[in-house]
């Protein structure tokens, strides 16, 4: 996946990418591909010069506890991505995750299939899976790995991973938004929720347009 274009900065320049370890390193990846959560400037918008993300992948701890698939069971997750026209693959423990841009355990992409294991992020699999909804299914059909390729669509795909929250018995919008601080998503405005609540309306405008929201 693409970072969340919710950071931007105050100059006009094509869009780069910075990836950050937990210690502050940058590292980059194979093929110019990153792994790891990005850091993304984008084409400068006056009204809102800086917003401020900066996100980047923070493993599961003891200290930073995210629910995972595991906890929830997956007949609920299969559920939900089915009504919307995805499909949840199940993926054996410790087995690699088939279009998984991020590493285990984060969730994969593949047409319409999301790849998960039990030991996936509740997140993580919703906002992969959210990243197929924001396209239309052409492109969905094309897709492999990386589902964005779109700011917009990045963004959309973090406030509609939120919303589906609330559709996840045990789940819900309020533990989704501290399981997104926990792994490493930050925004200029402090957290999640503050941007989901201030900071996010060129991201619903997006998923109004096409009817994704709920009525």
């Amino acid at each position: 996946m693409s970072p969340p274009s919710s950071f931007r900065t105050t100059r006009s320049c094509d869009p780069d990418k910075f990836v950050w370890n937990e210690f502050g390193q940058t590292k980059v990846g194979p093929k110019g591909e990153v792994h790891g959560r990005t850091l993304q400037s984008a084409l400068q918008l006056p009204e809102k010069a800086d917003s401020g993300f900066r996100a980047y992948a923070r493993p599961r701890n003891d200290e930073r506890p995210v629910l995972c698939i595991a906890d929830i069971g997956f007949p609920a997750c299969e559920a939900l991505l089915a009504q919307r026209g995805l499909r949840l693959v199940r993926v054996d423990e410790d087995a690699p995750i088939p279009g998984c841009y991020w590493g285990e355990p984060e969730a994969g992409v593949i047409g319409s299939n999301v790849y998960a294991r039990a030991d996936t992020p509740l997140h993580s699999l919703l906002h992969e899976g959210s990243h197929l909804l924001v396209i239309d299914p052409q492109r969905r059909a094309r897709i492999h790995t990386d589902a964005s390729d779109s700011q917009i669509e990045e963004d959309a795909a973090c406030y509609l991973q939120i919303v589906l929250a609330d559709f996840l018995p045990g789940f819900g919008r309020e533990r989704a938004f501290r399981d997104m601080d926990a792994w490493g998503y930050s925004f200029r405005l402090g957290s999640t929720r503050a941007w989901f609540e201030g900071d996010a309306e060129d991201a619903r405008a997006f998923l109004r347009e096409r009817r994704l929201l709920p009525a």
